[in-house]
Formats: C-alpha cells, sequence, structure tokens
C-alpha cells in the first residue's frame, strides 16, 4: 500500500410557487427575522467540500488491524507482527491512547518505544497509522489543570480512570492536544512507513462546564444576532421562557425545551470541529504528501452532526460495531453509504470486532462468515480500508474479552482463519475493483436535527429513527442499483429518485429544493412525520408538511399510535401499519390513493395512509405510516418503478445483496448471501470470478453469508 490517495400543468405549477412564497414569507414574518439580521450558520448539507483532493485508491485494498505494541513485551512484537502478515494484514493502527507512555511527564517526551515499534512493522512490510492520543489524556494533566475535565449535568467534574474526560471547550486541553499532536506529525509525518493520523478516537462526549457553556452562548448570538429574535424563533413566549441576556442561556438537558437541544447539537457539532481543526492545523505543515488525516466516528451515534468535522478530513473513517444476534443488512448499507456521503469519496471502517463484543447487554459471537461478509459489504459499498479491533486481547481492563485475532497469550482464535482467508481474496480482486465506485440511482435524504428533533419528543418509544432509515434502505436494496447519502443537497436532479424517511423538520430553502426537483422530473417520496417543523423546530402553519403541502394536494392531518397493528390495502397489496399511522385527507383531483387503513381507530378508517401526484414533469409520493417491512417493499417498488429505477440484477434470490462497482467500461459486481439457506444467483451473461479459480461463470452458488465476486467482459 504506496499511498491513501485516490412538474400538474403549468397554471398548477405557478399557483403552487406563488403559495410557496406566501408561506415563505409568512414563516419569516411570524419569526420577525429582519433582512438587518445576521445570517444564521451555515446549514450542514449547504458546507461545500473540502478543496483537497480525494486521495487516490491505495495500491492494495487497505486491511489493518489495531495493534497496541505497549501492551506487551517488545520480544513477543515480530510473532505478533508475522501472524498479522500471515493473514495479508497490509497495516497497524497504533498508538491512540498511549499518551502517558509518549509523555510520562509534562514536557518530557519518550517516543523511542514508538520508534522501535514502527521499525519492527516496516520490517515486516506493514504501514502504519498512528493515532493522536487525546481521547487518554494522563493524569499529571488532568490533576494540574482540573479545567481540561468534562463536567457532568449534576456539576460533578470527570475523574481519571476512564477515557473522554477532557471538555472539547476547554482552551487549555486544546493547546496540550495541538501540542502533542505536533511532536507527532513532525517525527513520524514524512516517515516512509507512516501512511497517516487518526485525530483523538471517538470523540463527542458532552459536558455542562463554564467554558464550554460561554462557546455556545457566544455561538447563538452569532446564530440569531439579537436575543429578541432567539426568543422569537425559539417561541420562548411559551413557558415564559423569554431571555433578556446571553448570558442566561445553559446547557440544555432533558428538561429543556427541544428547540434549544437541537441548537446545542449543531453548536456541539461546529465545538468537535474546531477541536479537530487544532490538531490538523498542528500537523499539517510536517505531513508528505499523500499522508491522510481522519477520525474514527462511531456506527449510528449521533450525538452529533458527524458530517460537520468530517469536512476537515482527508478521508472519512468510521467504527462499525452494531448490537444483535445479527446484522441487519439494510443497516449495514446504509452505514456505508452515510459515510461515504459525508465527502463524497470512498471511507474507511477503522475499527470492526472480530467475532464478538464486549460492551453490550447480549455480547453475540457472529456465526461464521458473516465477517468476511461484512468485509465485502464494505467493498461493494465503496470502502477502500477495513481494520479490526483488535490484533490482541488485552490482560486487564474495560475490553477484556472482546473479540480479537489472537488470545492473551499470542495465539491466533478460530476467527483468525477467516480474517486471513478474507485478505487472500481481497489481494486477488483488488486489482479488478481499485479505482471503481458504486453504481447509484437513488438518494436517500438524512438530516441529524430532523432525527434529534423525533428523538426528542417521539410520542412512542418504538419510534426509532435510525432503524426507520434502515428499514428504507432495506426495502432499496431491492429496487434500487445502489444508493448515495448525498451531504449537499444541491445535486439531487441526477437521481431519478430520491427518498425522505423522515424529514421532521422542513426549511423553506429545502422545501423549494424538493419542488424543485419534483418539477423538473424527479420522484420524491416522503417518508411519515415529514415536513412537520421549520428549521427552529417550530410547527408549520397552516399544518404538517408545511411548504409542500399543496404540492402533494393532501392533508396530514392526524396521527396516531397503533396499539396494535393496522390493516392496510390498496393498489400495491395488503398488509399492516405499526408504530406510527397518519391520516392523509386528499385535496386535490390527481391525488392517487395507494393505501388505505382498514378497521383501525375509527379516526382512521377507510383513510388514506399514502398517497402519490403527478406534479410537473415529476411526482411526489407520501407515505403516511410505519409500514411492515414486506408492505413497505412492495411501496418502495412500485415508487422505483414509476421513476425507472431498478435493481443492478432482475429476479434476485431473497437475502441476497447484489451491488455493482464501476469506472468507465470496467464493471465490477459483488454479491452476498446474509441467509442462513443457500441461493443461486443466475448472471445476466458469463462473467469472470474473481475469488475462485478466474474462470468464466453465469452463475454463483452461495451458501450462508457467502460472497462472489464477478468481473463483466469489457
Amino acid at each position: 500500500m504506496q499511498s491513501i490517495g485516490e412538474h400538474v400543468m403549468s397554471s398548477t405549477s405557478k399557483a403552487w410557487r406563488k403559495t410557496l412564497r406566501r408561506r415563505a414569507m409568512m414563516f419569516l414574518s411570524t419569526a420577525a427575522v429582519l433582512v438587518t439580521t445576521a445570517a444564521p450558520p451555515v446549514r450542514a448539507q449547504d458546507t461545500p467540500p473540502p478543496e483537497r483532493p480525494a486521495p487516490a485508491p491505495p495500491a492494495a485494498f487497505a486491511y489493518g488491524v489495531s495493534w497496541y505494541p505497549e501492551h506487551f513485551p517488545e520480544s513477543g512484537w515480530d510473532a505478533e507482527l508475522a501472524l498479522m502478515r500471515k493473514a495479508r494484514i497490509r497495516y497497524v493502527r497504533i498508538a491512540e491512547f498511549a499518551w502517558a507512555k509518549m509523555e510520562p511527564r509534562e514536557g518530557v517526551y519518550d517516543f523511542a518505544w514508538l520508534d522501535r515499534a514502527i521499525a519492527r512493522a516496516q520490517a515486516h512490510g506493514l504501514k502504519v497509522m498512528i493515532g493522536t492520543p487525546t481521547a487518554a489524556p494522563p493524569i499529571w494533566l488532568t490533576q494540574a489543570y482540573p479545567d481540561t475535565l468534562v463536567v457532568e449535568a449534576d456539576g460533578r467534574p470527570a475523574r481519571h480512570g476512564g477515557r473522554r474526560q477532557y471538555s472539547v471547550g476547554s482552551a487549555r486541553y486544546r493547546t496540550f492536544a495541538a501540542r502533542i499532536a505536533g511532536e507527532l506529525a513532525r517525527r513520524y509525518g514524512r516517515h516512509p512507513a507512516v501512511i497517516g493520523f487518526q485525530i483523538d478516537n471517538e470523540y463527542g462526549r458532552a459536558t455542562y462546564d463554564g467554558e464550554t457553556r460561554k462557546r455556545f452562548q457566544d455561538w447563538m448570538q452569532r446564530r440569531y444576532a439579537t436575543v429578541d429574535a432567539m426568543n422569537q424563533r425559539h417561541f420562548n413566549v411559551y413557558w415564559s421562557l423569554i431571555y433578556s441576556d446571553w448570558a442566561q442561556i445553559n446547557i440544555p438537558d432533558a428538561n429543556d425545551q427541544p428547540q434549544l437541544w437541537i441548537d446545542w447539537l449543531r453548536f456541539f457539532s461546529d465545538a468537535w470541529a474546531d477541536y479537530q481543526r487544532v490538531q490538523i492545523d498542528a500537523m499539517r505543515p510536517h505531513l508528505a504528501p499523500g499522508v491522510a488525516i481522519t477520525t474514527n466516528y462511531v456506527a449510528h451515534y449521533d450525538n452529533f452532526d458527524f458530517g460537520v468535522p468530517a469536512q476537515q478530513l482527508d478521508f472519512v473513517g468510521w467504527d462499525w460495531y452494531f448490537e444483535g444476534a445479527r446484522l441487519v443488512p439494510g443497516e449495514g448499507a446504509l452505514l456505508h453509504d452515510l459515510y461515504r456521503g459525508y465527502l463524497g469519496r470512498a471511507p474507511w471502517i477503522l475499527e470492526a470486532a472480530p467475532g464478538n463484543m464486549n460492551w453490550s447487554d447480549r455480547n453475540y459471537t457472529q456465526p461464521r462468515g458473516e465477517l468476511r461478509a461484512m468485509v465485502w459489504q464494505s467493498v461493494a459499498h465503496g470502502a477502500d480500508g477495513y481494520s479490526f479491533w483488535a490484533l490482541r486481547m488485552p490482560l486487564n481492563g474495560r475490553e477484556t474479552n472482546h473479540g480479537a485475532l489472537l488470545d492473551a497469550g499470542g495465539r491466533p482464535n478460530p476467527v483468525y482463519d477467516e480474517i486471513a482467508r478474507t485478505g487472500v481474496e481481497l489481494e486477488k480482486a483488488w486489482p479488478a475493483v481499485k479505482g471503481t465506485v458504486p453504481q447509484t440511482d437513488v438518494a436517500l435524504l438524512y438530516d441529524y436535527p430532523s432525527r434529534w428533533a423525533i428523538e426528542r419528543q417521539p410520542m412512542t418509544a418504538d419510534y426509532d429513527v435510525w432503524k426507520h432509515f434502515a428499514r428504507y434502505r432495506g426495502a432499496l436494496m431491492r429496487a434500487a442499483k445502489g444508493v448515495d447519502v448525498p451531504r449537499n443537497w444541491d445535486g439531487l436532479s441526477r437521481y431519478p429518485m430520491v427518498v425522505a424517511p423522515s424529514l421532521h423538520l422542513m426549511s423553506p430553502k429545502t422545501a423549494q429544493r424538493l419542488a424543485a426537483y419534483v418539477e423538473g422530473g424527479g420522484h420524491l417520496v416522503l417518508g411519515p412525520r415529514s415536513g412537520v417543523k421549520d428549521e427552529d423546530s417550530n410547527l408549520w402553519q397552516p399544518g404538517q408538511l408545511g411548504p409542500l403541502e399543496t404540492m402533494l394536494g393532501a392533508r396530514i392531518d392526524m396521527s396516531a399510535i397503533p396499539p396494535a397493528p393496522w390493516p392496510v390495502s390498496g393498489s400495491v397489496g395488503s398488509g399492516s401499519a405499526t408504530v406510527w399511522a397518519e391520516r392523509l385527507t386528499p385535496q386535490a383531483t390527481d391525488v392517487e390513493v395507494l393505501l388505505r387503513y382498514g378497521t383501525a381507530d375509527g379516526w382512521l378508517d377507510g383513510q388514506a395512509a399514502v398517497v402519490t401526484r403527478p406534479v410537473g414533469k415529476g411526482r411526489i409520493t407520501y407515505v403516511g405510516a410505519w409500514l411492515d417491512e414486506e408492505m413497505l417493499g412492495r411501496v418502495i417498488a412500485w415508487a422505483a418503478g414509476r421513476a425507472k429505477v431498478s435493481p443492478v440484477w432482475p429476479d434476485i434470490p431473497a437475502d441476497v445483496e447484489v451491488t455493482a462497482r464501476q469506472s468507465g467500461d470496467r464493471t465490477v459486481y459483488l454479491a452476498i448471501n446474509w441467509g442462513t439457506v443457500p441461493q443461486t444467483v443466475r448472471l445476466p451473461q458469463p462473467m469472470k470470478t474473481l475469488l475462485g479459480d478466474g474462470g468464466m461463470t453465469a452463475e454463483a452458488r452461495l451458501a450462508p453469508w457467502d460472497v462472489a465476486v464477478f468481473e463483466a467482459p469489457r
């Protein structure tokens, strides 16, 4: 691995636009936002992409593992490194928790052990990614400078004995973090074995300290300019919440108003970007060309908007841990597409459990083959790297009993052979895969503030926003070639279909974008609880869907929580609604009802659950219920058919995911059987198999969790 680098008739349309302008003005008037008011910070999806070029794809797939040479005697390093190479591991992640070893006392550095570890890795043909150790500050720092510590919601400062106990708002801590990051970059930024640096580790811990509170107050002032404007936009007349001074604003907790909470998380996203930038600025001048900077976000967590600090990175890294006995393939696909969408370039999985975790309520062991399938799913969705955590079980601490390639004694665990087999396959297939990108024909709109708003006021504990997104992504696996989760929503016209499962907060600008997309010929599919509020979390007037209600031609005038599955039926089939159900009342004569409720609660009996309407050159469809998986799949398949969206191949068996990566005239197909019974996939033409003997084949027989990779004739 030499480099990391690589449109209703026109009268209807005019009427709709007039309505949109009127409602937008009504919103602005209601909010009393004058043109002289300073503009709020840029919304996340409006953030421009970085100017730095994307790294070139690695010469070999970046197959890696976390290695902690400081945990075990140096006499055993060569044996560990030899086992890595035997498993076709190509790089190691090191040092992200070793601050106390690097700087045992303030200003006194010891990098000799790290020099030797990097040298031994290099001697074994391994590349190195170094983590800045700022997720685990040494005790000399936090004891001497307690202002650097997190303060909990109850006012207690954090203590030494864990990790991430530092405050993101502490200027002093940022100084220390920049210093150690800079030292590492100066020493190793041009080392021939070093391919990149990871900033910190899985950051996102909240804090209630005074310094961070002041930063939040200053951020609020920049966003709203005047306290009066903030009071009006937050509807603070409610419960006598009116502020008279920025200094009165606290960091919100569970008892505070949802609008303040959403702004806090927006601020928190910016705060982490600022924290990250300090380290990047200290490091960048010392790095050789091609040496990348990244960090590792955590799966589906939403404690801040990961996409905000991601804009500073060379590529996005993330950690793939999931709870449950089996991976939900649609959730895996969503995660890959989400992280690829932050920068529109290949991400790396920087941590994944080899076999099991140790911190969940039930730490299931993965069935044989699932780990291999996960690696190949990452490749199918565009990843350039995949790394396991960790090489060897630690002898003590919070992470004992976690899956690893080696046991505490340094002997290969049973999962080692599966990891090694996958490494051999990656080496064989990567020359054909390298430089290709996933084929996509659907955009799925994921919005952190919308998720935060629903999670703050869920109405029912069963409404899991992340699970809702994953269900839609799962339905799209059988209906579309592929899915993008774009960070910037200005380029939606390239997608025949756009799906927004829960666009709860909808600004006038977003509504205008979506309206233009539909009028231009796209098919917009909205899920339940969409368009309920504006970007300040105020309910839209006169009602849900706000500026898009006229375009839909139907009112969303009631919602209910089904105590038991309610039947739904219509032209796309029969099924049930659970968790959430909305009553849709058509207003326009050209609205088609796709599904109606059966006997429900009296209010929704016989009422519309899913409606669609042609608008301009395109179409808008609204799904007002949490449909069972089969019914949701039928609705998404119907919508895809109307949008002329189709899967990679026809007649793909159940439980099999087929994706395509393409570059010019070169196309690689990947098939994964996520089911527990064997399946046969028939190819549309004979293709070269990349994991077998390299011969031509017209079908693939896949065991449970089995994988096949094909290269189509050019």
